[in-house]
């Protein structure tokens, strides 16, 4: 009840009260008691304590004081009483005595017996007693020698075996003429402490819960007013703090030691932030610093970039050509070696067209014989390539030239089981070109498509006009295409997917070197299994050439 109402309090005046969880209490869930709570219980058992100990002093101390006035409330009866019967003239009647007894022993509940002793020859003899009172006892020896002195006397006798307990006898002389006659005996059962610790104890106990509630509620107020509310207000200090606002403040409210540690939480947030705003600047400072390193980094990077990649190519073109050089040396040698036979032939075949008579085969003849002189052209050339030349170019029919190349390649694509497709665009723009080297690189491209096609397959070639500045030549075939990667190499010199014996990958190196000598440019589109299309893009003649 006491957490409620402060959480209710504390909650109505928009204060927040963050409570540090232990783990293990995290754990098993259990909500830790608040700082004033714990005080309060602990300040209402100390008051506990502190009443029962002093309910077990009291009781004791009540007891003896009733035991003491019981005392002096029998002796005060037994003086009276003997006072009385010592005014009394003699001969005393015994009936009378007897009913004096009696009324002092109803005078309070806790006398037992009153008796009434006459000396005889210094004996004590009992003349008269109270109604109902216990038996007679003997008097003590003590306290015969008291009473024959003029000496009221006192006795304290325990009786364990009876409910009464201890009991009290008083003794009082009685006087007549000066000497002692006899003695007024009055027997007072004395009280314990628990049957005091009885009477009292309903009393007791309500003023103790009442001392309880009244220490308990004010400790708890008077604690969490002077106490817990400054506690409160700084852990709601730190919550903040600790979420990063270093703007949090702590209360200060009296110049207590709860006012210094709200005091040195302030000193210590103001300098954490401006430690924090220091480091933020700092922070920048740097982030600018390495920004601009950063930058120059990256200029020096690519930079250096550039420069790899231009002595990459350059090392690559120098490999180039030295492989092109040694090329050009076996090239130079086998044109050489290779002259010689070409003329033979070309004789025993101008021989053989002069001595037959049947069309075809004249023109089967002519076919070779034009191929022979185009070796001799080709073998030429490579010879004058070892040497510095200037290649002349001259006005083109394109659709003329792959005609005849398609002509004189027709019996190789029957033998492979290619079909043929031809579009051309008529009329067709000349350009301005060499004959012999676009030959020669249309037919390793055509070569390249048979090579492709090893199963057959279709052979498409198309000519067009691209507007008024260019003319294409496109020859797409059906066979196994190209990968990205294979397709990105195919123009190095010496590469090659073929199998040893089939080819030096200088073809389509070739192709690419005759494309650029013409001022054009070479397209290709490839996939596997889906063909490979090589489209060939040339200027247009000048009117003038």
């Amino acid at each position: 009840m006491i957490d409620a109402r402060d959480a209710t309090d504390s909650a109505s005046k928009g204060e927040q009260a963050p409570s540090p969880v232990s783990p293990q209490e995290k754990k098993k869930g259990a909500r830790p008691l608040r700082l004033h709570t714990k005080t309060t219980l602990l300040v209402s058992a100390i008051t506990l304590i502190v009443l029962a100990a002093m309910f077990l002093v009291i009781s004791s101390r009540v007891a003896d004081l009733v035991r003491e006035e019981q005392k002096m409330l029998a002796e005060l009866q037994a003086i009276n009483l003997a006072q009385q019967i010592s005014q009394t003239p003699t001969p005393r009647d015994p009936a009378e005595m007897a009913q004096a007894a009696t009324l002092v022993r109803g005078s309070r509940p806790g006398i037992i017996s009153v008796r009434i002793w006459q000396r005889v020859g210094g004996v004590f003899v009992e003349t008269a007693a109270a109604a109902g009172s216990a038996p007679a006892e003997e008097i003590p020896e003590e306290t015969k020698n008291s009473l024959r002195s003029g000496m009221a006397s006192r006795v304290v006798s325990a009786r364990p075996t009876e409910k009464d307990g201890s009991v009290y006898r008083v003794f009082a002389p009685i006087t007549e003429d000066g000497r002692v006659s006899g003695a007024v005996e009055l027997v007072q059962r004395l009280d314990d402490a628990p049957s005091v610790a009885v009477r009292y104890r309903q009393t007791a106990v309500w003023i103790s819960l009442l001392a309880i509630v009244l220490i308990t509620l004010s400790t708890y107020l008077l604690f969490r007013q002077v106490i817990y509310r400054p506690i409160d207000a700084l852990l709601a200090a730190m919550a903040r703090a600790e979420a990063g606002d270093f703007e949090a403040r702590a209360p200060v409210r009296a110049s207590d030691e709860l006012g210094q540690l709200s005091e040195g939480f302030n000193r210590m947030i103001a300098r954490i932030r401006v430690m924090s705003e220091e480091r933020e600047k700092r922070k920048q400072l740097l982030e600018e610093r390495v920004r601009e390193a950063t930058l120059e980094l990256q200029k020096r990077n690519e930079q250096l970039e550039t420069i790899n990649r231009e002595l990459w190519r350059t090392t690559r073109r120098i490999t180039e050509l030295e492989r092109l050089a040694a090329a050009g040396q076996t090239a130079a040698q086998f044109a050489h070696e290779v002259g010689t036979p070409l003329n033979l032939i070309s004789g025993h075949v101008q021989l053989l067209r002069a001595a037959l008579d049947d069309p075809r085969a004249v023109s089967r003849l002519d076919i070779i014989g034009e191929q022979i002189e185009r070796i001799e052209r080709i073998v030429r050339h490579m010879l004058d390539r070892t040497r510095p030349e200037t290649t002349v170019f001259a006005p083109l029919d394109l659709n003329a030239l792959v005609r005849r190349i398609l002509n004189a390649t027709a019996p190789a694509l029957e033998a492979r089981n290619v079909t043929l497709q031809t579009e051309f665009a008529a009329p067709l723009p000349l350009v301005a070109g060499d004959a012999d080297r676009l030959q020669q690189a249309l037919i390793n491209l055509i070569n390249n498509g048979l090579d492709a096609m090893l199963y057959g397959g279709t052979l498409t070639v198309r000519t067009r006009a691209e507007g008024t500045e260019e003319v294409i030549i496109e020859i797409a075939d059906t066979g196994s295409g190209m990968t990205e990667d294979v397709r990105s190499h195919i123009f190095e010199p010496f590469y090659t997917t073929k199998g040893r014996g089939r080819g030096a990958g200088l073809g389509l190196f070739i192709v690419q070197q005759v494309v650029h000598e013409h001022g054009g440019r070479i397209e290709v589109e490839t996939a596997p299994q889906r063909g490979t299309l090589f489209r060939l893009h040339f200027p247009r003649a000048d009117s003038s050439a």
